[in-house]
């Protein structure tokens, strides 16, 4: 049987590209030899239902025993919802779904399973916090007339890896691993080895 391989890429807005998902695609499937690769991409918002993009359409022509590279989990849906309904849809055809950045191989076993529902609904529950904890933080800090942001000159929060920090840390939580930290946030293994140490999270 001839396996064919397939690649997602989605932006929200038209101000975005996906020539960084697309590279570190390709690395990906060219390091595992999941080649030939068509690749389908699109600019939609995660919140419309995947049945409704191109990503159903992709699905829809997928044959059993192809493999279908996406780079993450929140480009397949914005809800848990959504991305469980898409990966028991690609195993009910057989197909098997990798999320690169992640290492992670959908393949419909009760692993993949487990751990799709994990980082979908800790994603979600984190966002939610974020919000509220921003909220809540800046109307404090304004109730008690502080600066909002970062002082002049200050060297906190200078890595790259700051505008992630709650993403990062429940990832690491997750037990995810300073190489795969690294490859996710598309930054250098010395970038999330320092970011670790200079807080304390080696």
């Amino acid at each position: 049987m001839i396996v064919a391989h397939y690649g997602y890429l989605r932006v929200s807005t038209d101000m975005q590209t996906v020539d960084s998902q697309k590279l570190g695609l390709l690395d990906y499937a060219n390091s595992r030899a999941l080649v030939p690769l068509e690749l389908v991409s699109e600019t939609v918002s995660r919140k419309v239902a995947w049945r409704e993009r191109e990503l159903g359409a992709l699905l829809d022509r997928i044959g059993p025993g192809d493999v279908l590279l996406i780079p993450e989990i929140t480009r397949i849906g914005a809800r848990p919802g959504q991305v469980f309904g898409f990966l028991e849809a690609a195993a009910a055809k057989g197909i098997a779904v990798h999320i690169t950045k992640l290492g992670m191989v959908m393949d419909g076993s009760m692993q993949s399973q487990l751990l799709a529902s994990t980082f979908a609904m800790a994603s979600m529950i984190e966002s939610a916090f974020i919000v509220e904890r921003t909220r809540e933080g800046v109307a404090r800090a304004r109730n008690e007339g502080k600066r909002i942001g970062r002082p002049p000159g200050s060297g906190v929060g200078a890595s790259k890896l700051e505008p992630h920090a709650e993403q990062f840390a429940m990832l690491r939580r997750a037990g995810l691993s300073k190489t795969k930290l690294a490859a996710h946030f598309g930054v250098a293994y010395n970038t999330v080895n320092r970011y670790l140490r200079n807080r304390g999270m080696s």
